[in-house]
């Protein structure tokens, strides 16, 4: 009922192994005739041998649904020798049941980012003639609740930080490893288990404009008028970076011929007042839009965890009462959305 509520078109109906017996493909049977496609999701949860079942679980589901099956993907969550063996048994088997049935490969969505690991896989599977058509991809951090966070483990423990690379930088590796390999689609994915969508999404989504390589944008819900209000703002806008390090708060800067545009967030549940690091005279000429993209009273607002947007003639200068340690710019400007 809610697919069609929502007239959702895309769904991914996520089958951990440990549960695979569970999974019932006649659960398609009321959405089939509302136009909707399916992504056959198999999460590997453990090294347990479920070759034969999901072998089994494929044909049964092929067999009366293929029409609706457009992609098949397959997620590692293990890192070890035994895990990817696993993996690529099942993967091969799937491949080659999908090129059969002409659908769409989709993986290996390996949730904790190592590019090491990610590349090693690509190569084993282009080896054996096997790389995804899909490389997808959990942009939840997968730590912790905040998205903007340094990966400390990048490569070696604590690497991450000296690097700064977060999420932007992430996303701009990623990209030159699916590339590489000539994959040329990368869908990604926000895990809302724990945390609320407004704050945590509108601020993952920032960063990911910020980075350049979003250029479509999928919502599982009608009432997403902070995220549209966000895309609008930010179309054609330039990511010039990140104007504090270090600190309990985030502001990130984007700018275009008219406008600059200040968004804005406090991290660890922090409540802030923006008068102390804003001049109370750029506060008022600024135009502040909340999380839904209504104005916000100028005497009123605080910053929190969920990011609101300060708007300026883009010649204006904003000089802040404690002066930014340093812009960020190691990625280079890039056109946010066009």
């Amino acid at each position: 009922e809610m697919c069609r509520q929502h007239k959702i078109r895309d769904i991914t109906l996520l089958i951990p192994s440990n549960r695979i017996s569970e999974f019932s493909p006649t659960f398609m049977d009321d959405l089939i005739g509302h136009d909707i496609k399916f992504n056959l999701k198999l999460v590997l949860i453990d090294q347990e041998d479920i070759y034969l079942q999901w072998r089994e679980l494929l044909d049964l589901t092929l067999l009366g649904y293929q029409k609706q099956i457009a992609s098949i993907e397959i997620e590692m969550t293990n890192f070890s020798q035994q895990s990817l063996h696993a993996f690529l048994n099942i993967w091969t088997m799937t491949f080659n049941i999908a090129r059969l049935k002409k659908i769409k490969v989709a993986g290996p969505s390996i949730p904790a980012f190592s590019p090491f690991f990610n590349d090693m896989v690509f190569k084993l599977l282009k080896d054996k003639y096997q790389l995804p058509d899909i490389h997808t991809i959990n942009l939840t951090n997968e730590m912790d609740k905040e998205p903007e966070l340094m990966y400390s483990n990048f490569l070696i423990p604590k690497l991450g930080k000296l690097f700064k690379f977060n999420l932007i930088k992430k996303l701009a590796l990623i990209q030159r490893i699916a590339e590489s390999f000539n994959i040329k689609t990368i869908y990604g994915a926000i895990e809302l288990k724990r945390h609320e969508i407004t704050s945590y999404t509108l601020r993952a989504i920032s960063l990911l404009i910020a980075s350049g390589r979003l250029t479509k944008l999928y919502l599982p819900y009608r009432n997403a008028e902070g995220i549209l209000f966000l895309m609008d703002r930010m179309e054609g806008m330039t990511y010039l970076g990140a104007l504090f390090n270090d600190m309990p708060f985030e502001i990130h800067h984007f700018k275009n011929d008219k406008e600059q545009m200040h968004a804005i967030w406090a991290r660890d549940d922090k409540t802030l007042n923006p008068e102390s690091f804003y001049h109370i005279e750029d506060i008022y000429a600024a135009r502040i839009y909340d999380s839904h993209g209504d104005i916000i009273d100028r005497t009123q607002f605080k910053i929190t965890d969920t990011p609101i947007y300060l708007v300026w003639r883009s010649m204006d200068p904003i000089i802040f009462i404690d002066t930014p340690k340093a812009l960020d710019l190691n990625v280079t400007n890039i056109m946010a959305l066009s």
